[in-house]
């Protein structure tokens, strides 16, 4: 199932935030959402979470969690295998086994006991992402997943997000800033800018990244053969 906005406008107060966006997200695929401050790529990512809240197929990770929840690890990531439905119905043998997965592979099988609250913000991440997991939806959406984390789990959530892309065929969409780490992961990348979309491409260039973020990009090739990009 594809994800789709269709001529999308949110105006907060006299400022306008999103202007006439529409834009089809593949499924099958890592669509890096990219662009400035303030472009409007978390209103876009709120817009589809609120499109697709009630179809099961979308779970969302945001980029800042926050509140008193007085909650285990386990219990929040379990939060991800209950609807209204069944909360109070108890825990299947199923449940457990994707709590116990997700667990494992966000690195958190340690720490299941420990309240979320006392986590670190990107301990908390971890603890999201593995709650996403487990909820077993087809769709993924995560706000700046590495902001709050170091580069070994930086890179782990992205490994994360390309195994169950290739191996159980879910589908991403992440909003990133940090053009080398997309450029790595994307499939596809959506560049916006000023409220609209202004580039689609499967591909990241030096060229487009100066288009988005009217700066000037450049790129070196690694001795391994990999592009990498620095703004001048």
């Amino acid at each position: 199932m594809n994800l789709e906005v269709r001529n999308l406008s949110v105006s907060f107060g006299d400022v306008k935030v999103l202007d006439n966006v529409s834009h089809i997200f593949r499924a099958g695929k890592i669509t890096m959402l990219m662009g400035p401050n303030g472009c409007g790529k978390t209103t876009i990512i709120r817009a589809l979470v609120n499109l697709y809240a009630g179809s099961g197929e979308l779970s969302y990770i945001p980029q800042d969690i926050s509140g008193d929840t007085g909650l285990t690890v386990r219990d929040m990531v379990a939060l991800g295998r209950y609807d209204k439905s069944r909360f109070f119905q108890g825990e299947t043998e199923e449940d457990s086994r994707h709590i116990e997965d997700a667990l494992l592979q966000m690195e958190l099988n340690d720490k299941q006991g420990q309240l979320f609250d006392t986590l670190s913000g990107g301990e908390k991440q971890r603890c999201m992402a593995a709650r996403a997991i487990c909820q077993d939806a087809s769709w993924f959406i995560m706000d700046e997943p590495a902001s709050n984390l170091d580069p070994v789990h930086s890179k782990h959530i992205l490994d994360t997000a390309r195994e169950l892309v290739k191996n159980a065929g879910k589908s991403f969409i992440i909003v990133m800033h940090d053009v080398n780490l997309a450029a790595s992961y994307g499939d596809e990348f959506v560049l916006m800018k000023n409220g609209t979309i202004g580039n689609t491409a499967s591909k990241l260039t030096a060229e487009l990244l100066s288009q988005t973020f009217d700066t000037v990009f450049e790129s070196v090739t690694t001795p391994s053969g990999k592009n990498v990009f620095y703004a001048e």
